[in-house]
């Protein structure tokens, strides 16, 4: 015996095979590793889950193996090797990655009763046996694979990751994947592509199936696949589990490990693994992790406005998946489009290209008729600490589609917020103007004198939803687009202010509320006016987007902004930009 650390022994080995015990009583719980991993990576959430004696294996496919040990036999082969030196029958199998595909394959090639209570496999990979093997495939598997090793060596070093050398961790990183990619590669690809020839349906033994929505050895598609060919198996798609839950999301998957080990039959038989969603609104939080485009670094690195946006339409369309109602299924299933309606946001700080995002989204209180509200905030991790780049409020319906009946009826949670349109919503400001005979669109919207520019321009069907009318991210386009185009025309356009002053252009807030609905094709005209000028550095201003239909004009959407610059260079580097005179007359309407 050797004494490991937290009160785990090696208790038995055989060439590249170990077992270690730790810390605990009751029936045996066994846990097998990924590949390029090891069995010490289980001590925590073995730790967290009380009432079994846990054992880890190290097999032959541990970090820093010279992929020499497919001679000896398939992953199959050494699991039951490692699992005959366990000194007692485990009740209980728990393997990840490669692991938990080692496991599939010994359980559904086992001859006889595997006398287990229960199975928990944790971000396995499947391909289904009729998902076609391509050049694109493999590449794609071969990029995930390198990923997953970059993230296995992170967070194997956990917090020391960040306190290192980046050219040190960096270095690390290149050697890991020069050593085990061309070894390890063709090992894991065989086993991904032997993945659906396995006959999971011969597995009794109740299973629970962990994955994270962002794996790539398990995308929703082949996950689906792998919970029909094994009805043994309760599929849990978890939007915030990493590849690396059991050692990232240690608290959350241990508690979900308990509840299953203490009934998993009932798992198995319960609806959506025994989870029912009762409440749209419940006051808990969703999370999501994404990067804004590259497309919103028009300025060096710094992102727009319209892509912070993007990335809160991003969170709140998670919100909606977690809880069982995508977007997609709320179409087809029940003729609704989910469509944000309201948007209200800060921006305090920058965000910069290939920043890793989080948005935080809650419900907020309902007022009846207004559709569901939500706060969400967005931030990054910089220098140690947590920083808010956004702050903001959005608000959203379920309107008719024009084409969607729909195949079933409005579940009661989505009931409060379904409207026949934009318009039926108790909150729009509706507005009509009436355009009078011989007048024009322009002679009402941006009369002579009033500092006022008119756009007119058509709906195209890019910028539309559901085959019909136009979304909100649409309006968001036309509000950064309108803004450059009154600039330019006011002589004071974004690129001549950087090359003539180094003014960089900053948002700091901005709403956009939709009132009603343009459909595809028709022309939308939309006024943009400078209302106010604050401490000689921000401007806000107003933007309305009409329709005509007949001789009148009705509002369709409107929103504001708050805008202003930073100077980019010189002794002023860094400050903002105070707006001289002649350039606040400009804004508010005088001569250029």
């Amino acid at each position: 015996m050797s004494r490991g650390t937290d009160g785990w022994t090696l208790i038995a080995s055989d060439g590249p095979l170990q077992v270690w015990r730790g810390p605990g009583e009751g029936p045996a719980l066994v846990a097998a590793h990924g590949i390029e991993d090891s069995w010490k990576n289980w001590r925590e959430l073995t730790g967290k889950v009380p009432g079994y004696t846990p054992y880890a294996l190290q097999l032959p496919w541990h970090g820093g193996n010279d992929y020499t040990w497919p001679a000896g036999g398939g992953p199959a082969d050494w699991l039951r090797r490692a699992l005959a030196l366990v000194p007692e029958q485990p009740k209980v199998l728990v393997g990840h990655s490669f692991g938990a595909n080692a496991i599939l394959e010994h359980l559904s090639t086992l001859e006889g009763d595997p006398e287990l209570d229960a199975v928990l496999l944790v971000a396995p990979f499947y391909r289904p046996a009729d998902f076609p093997l391509s050049e694109p495939l493999r590449l794609r598997s071969l990029a995930a694979f390198r990923r997953v090793l970059v993230d296995g060596l992170r967070v194997s070093l956990g917090s020391k990751a960040g306190r290192m050398d980046p050219e040190v961790l960096s270095l690390m990183e290149h050697k890991l994947l020069g050593r085990a990619v061309p070894a390890g590669f063709p090992v894991f690809y065989d086993a991904f592509e032997a993945s659906g020839h396995h006959d999971l349906s011969r597995i009794t033994v109740p299973t629970l199936v962990l994955v994270g929505r962002g794996d790539e050895g398990m995308t929703p598609m082949r996950a689906a696949a792998l919970d029909r060919a094994m009805p043994a198996a309760t599929l849990r798609i978890k939007p915030n589990y990493g590849h690396f839950c059991h050692m990232e999301q240690t608290e959350e998957m241990s508690a979900e490990t308990i509840a299953f080990l203490r009934a998993p039959r009932s798992a198995a038989d319960s609806p959506e693994g025994g989870t029912t969603v009762t409440e749209l609104l419940d006051g808990q939080p969703t999370s999501y992790v994404g990067s804004p485009r590259y497309e919103g670094a028009n300025i060096r690195t710094w992102i727009g406005f319209k892509h912070f946006m993007y990335l809160v339409e991003e969170g709140v369309l998670q919100y909606f998946r977690d809880r069982g109602v995508g977007a997609r299924d709320i179409y087809h299933r029940y003729g609704l489009g989910l469509e944000i309606v309201d948007s209200s946001v800060q921006l305090p700080v920058a965000l910069e290209a290939e920043e890793q995002v989080y948005a935080t989204v809650v419900s907020a209180k309902p007022k009846p008729g207004q559709g569901a509200p939500f706060n969400v905030t967005l931030t990054v991790e910089r220098e140690g600490e947590t920083v808010t780049t956004l702050k903001g409020k959005v608000r959203v319906a379920l309107v008719a589609v024009k084409d969607g009946s729909g195949s079933e009826p409005v579940p009661a949670i989505l009931e409060p917020y379904v409207v026949p349109d934009v318009s039926a919503l108790t909150n729009s400001a509706k507005a009509t103007l009436p355009v009078p005979a011989g007048s024009s669109v322009a002679d009402v919207l941006a009369p002579e004198g009033s500092g006022a520019y008119l756009w007119d321009w058509r709906a195209p069907y890019y910028y539309c939803h559901f085959s019909d009318r136009l979304q909100h991210s649409a309006y968001i386009r036309t509000m950064e687009e309108v803004v450059d185009r009154f600039l330019a025309d006011r002589g004071l356009a974004v690129g001549k202010l950087l090359d003539e002053r180094g003014w960089i252009p900053v948002v700091s807030r901005a709403r956009v509320q939709m009132v009603s609905d343009i459909y595809m094709e028709e022309t939308v005209h939309t006024v943009f006016k400078v209302e106010d000028i604050l401490k000689d550095t921000m401007y806000t201003a107003r933007m309305d987007c009409y329709v005509r239909r007949g001789d009148s004009l009705e509002l369709a959407a409107t929103g504001t902004i708050m805008h202003g610059y930073a100077i980019s260079r010189g002794e002023n580097a860094g400050t903002v930009a105070v707006l001289d005179e002649a350039t606040q007359q400009t804004l508010l309407g005088g001569a250029a």
